[in-house]
């Protein structure tokens, strides 16, 4: 209820922090295809992921390693609390 109340109170400063994220993510989308050579536009609509293998190589290209590892280690201790949480009943 508080945070409800104080989101309410200072909502301009919400919808100015959204409306940010968007002009900053349609200002780098928009610089982007400014400066793509011509010949990308009939290169990229070919489909270049057909299974795990390929998909796997194509996400390697543009992320680095280290978020790799980062994705992969949150994804294992959500998992891993889970199903350890499962196991205990909640203490209501």
């Amino acid at each position: 209820m508080m945070l409800y109340l104080y989101v309410l109170q200072n909502q301009w400063i919400v919808l100015s922090l959204v409306g940010g994220a968007i002009l900053t993510l349609l200002m780098c989308l928009t610089y982007q295809a400014l400066w793509l050579p011509r010949g990308t536009e009939t290169e990229s609509e070919a489909v270049k992921v057909k299974d795990l293998r390929s998909f796997i190589a194509w996400i390697k290209s543009f992320v680095p390693w280290v978020l790799i590892l980062l994705i992969l280690a949150s994804l294992a201790f959500t998992i891993f609390e889970i199903t350890e949480n499962h196991a205990i009943a909640p203490n209501w």
